[in-house]
């Protein structure tokens, strides 16, 4: 390809991309903690093609930021899916351990770097060839295990939405189309790499997969406003507090007359519906009444009827999980984090002391 061309591709997605990271930035959502590791994955990718953009048009740099960048990348979006998908999802601090492989990366970049004689990181420089091209297949294979864990990762979507659930499908088509794009770029390194006459440069094949990646990743983030439930604007003559606060006590009232909170499939819709009040509103006072929003009220609900369901003789021989399910959880993780948040012990330790 035409590598003024290229250069007007790759000049486009990283405008494109800053713009991205701007928009998350700003952009008002409940799930603050998947739209901040969105925006950094948009950053990255951002900053690698930035630099394949500036080697395309003259301007080499030989950084060669992708190299430690791409070991990051994996383990943010597999904890991005998480926070994303999940029900309950895990704060990023406790899974501080997906950063090692990206320290251990650092220091062996800057090991490559220092001792290079010109401080060009690329595959064609003949000095740090074969260590470049080392470090790529070690990150194959880590790329590998991350594929596998994030495609058999399941998606606790049971708690969202009918409109989430179905824009959430997304993620696993996404994936495979992730995993496929990266074995051609190993391909086409790998042939580079062995010099034929007909390989092309692989970092290009590489720049235009992240060109790919940037408005994908950013049109499942700000064309679907059901991934991230963004929060309703308040219009001129809004419904006070106290008006919220009478939505969400129905809403809870309605719940514990029905014993709706038990199917684990009921959504924000559907109790609206029965509410009979628009999915903005209810969605808007029961995030004022209660921290947590519609998601919190419900787990709450299925927490307490768990605890009675504890506490009852007659279920004594039956096992934690079967008691949570029928209480309306759907998931054993979530299941156990909530309750072990909201109890600080966690199920089985309740019921022995019970």
């Amino acid at each position: 390809m035409n590598e003024n061309v290229l250069g007007w591709i790759f000049g486009a997605a990283v405008a494109q991309g800053a713009v991205l990271v701007v928009a998350l930035a700003v952009l008002d959502v409940r799930n603050s903690q998947a739209r901040w590791l969105l925006a950094f994955i948009l950053f990255m990718l951002t900053l690698t093609l930035g630099e394949e953009f500036l080697d395309v048009i003259g301007v080499r740099l030989g950084f060669g930021i992708g190299l430690v960048a791409e070991v990051l990348f994996w383990p943010l979006l597999y904890v991005f899916i998480g926070a994303l998908a999940e029900d309950d999802p895990r704060p990023v601090r406790t899974q501080w351990p997906h950063a090692i492989p990206f320290l251990i990366a650092v220091v062996w970049y800057l090991f490559l770097y220092v001792t290079t004689e010109d401080n060009w990181i690329s595959l064609s420089n003949p000095d740090v060839r074969h260590q470049i091209a080392g470090t790529v297949l070690a990150k194959a294979l880590y790329f590998c295990v991350y594929a596998v864990m994030i495609l058999r990762r399941p998606l606790e979507l049971s708690a969202k939405p009918g409109a989430s659930r179905r824009a959430l499908r997304w993620v696993r088509r996404f994936m495979w189309v992730v995993c496929g794009a990266y074995v051609l770029a190993t391909l086409s390194f790998l042939v580079f790499y062995l010099e034929l006459e007909w390989a092309p440069d692989s970092d290009y094949i590489g720049g235009l997969i992240m060109v790919i990646a940037i408005y994908s990743l950013g049109y499942f983030a700000l064309a679907n406003r059901n991934v991230f439930d963004v929060r309703p604007g308040r219009r001129k003559g809004s419904k006070p507090a106290s008006d919220a606060s009478n939505v969400a006590s129905r809403a809870r009232q309605h719940l514990i007359d029905t014993r709706e909170f038990l199917d684990p499939d009921l959504g924000l819709r559907g109790l609206a519906d029965a509410l009979d009040v628009g999915e903005a509103r209810l969605s808007e006072a029961l995030n004022q009444a209660v921290e947590g929003g519609f998601y919190t009220l419900i787990n709450d609900l299925r927490l307490e009827e768990c605890v009675s369901l504890f506490d009852d003789p007659g279920n004594d021989g039956r096992t934690v999980l079967e008691l949570a399910y029928e209480a309306g959880f759907s998931s054993k993780a979530t299941f156990y984090r909530y309750f072990k948040a909201r109890k600080g012990i966690t199920p089985s330790s309740y019921r022995e002391k019970a």
